[in-house]
């Protein structure tokens, strides 16, 4: 049998909830969660989807928030290069990258610098944390390592037939995070300011 407990909700709204949880609070504290949300830092929706996630989520400053970004990248010194490309010396290829590697981790630090600031505007304890890797498994990675009680991402709209021959993210997660995910679909944005 599980523990009853009061979640107490920002704005004195309340919900009862039972868990099989050791997370169970007295009506004196709130109730914390250990939130991981996933941004792309797609241009015009990251703001929009943090606010879903605030809103939505009701986050408060009881809540742990981590902001969690992954960083892909393809060397393109580990890709089939033709001759022209050779031509110009793979020593010229690598410091050009090397030089556009740091612009872009450049841009996503600015990006969620922001999402950070927007957070913590509204009141939420927030951390940022960026890695390298492939996202669908960092993110299942970094979920179980943080413990999180949920990760919450938005879904990217991939057609059937890309998703079928790529595999999503979300499906992914979905599949193999240790905790519950929450896909924000591009349409649920549309409602938040």
């Amino acid at each position: 049998a599980g523990t009853l407990f009061k979640i107490l909700y920002p704005h004195n709204s309340t919900c009862q909830h039972e868990s099989n949880r050791n997370m169970a609070t007295s009506e004196s504290k709130e109730f914390t969660r250990n939130v991981l949300i996933c941004s792309d830092l797609s241009s015009h929706s990251s703001e929009k989807f943090l606010n879903w996630c605030i809103t939505k989520l009701r986050l408060s400053k009881a809540d742990k928030v981590t902001l969690f970004h992954v960083f892909e990248w393809q060397d393109l010194t580990d890709l089939p290069l033709d001759d022209e490309v050779m031509a110009i010396g793979t020593g010229n290829l690598e410091s050009i990258q090397s030089e556009e590697k740091k612009k872009v981790k450049e841009g996503i630090v600015k990006g969620m610098e922001n999402l950070l600031k927007v957070a913590q505007e509204k009141g939420i304890n927030a951390e940022v944390k960026i890695v390298e890797g492939v996202p669908k498994v960092k993110i299942c990675e970094f979920a179980e390592k943080l413990k999180t009680d949920v990760v919450v991402m938005a879904s990217r709209g991939m057609g059937a037939m890309k998703r079928f021959f790529l595999g999503s993210n979300s499906d992914y997660c979905i599949h193999n995070c240790p905790s519950s995910v929450v896909i924000v679909r591009e349409q649920d944005l549309k409602s938040i300011s």
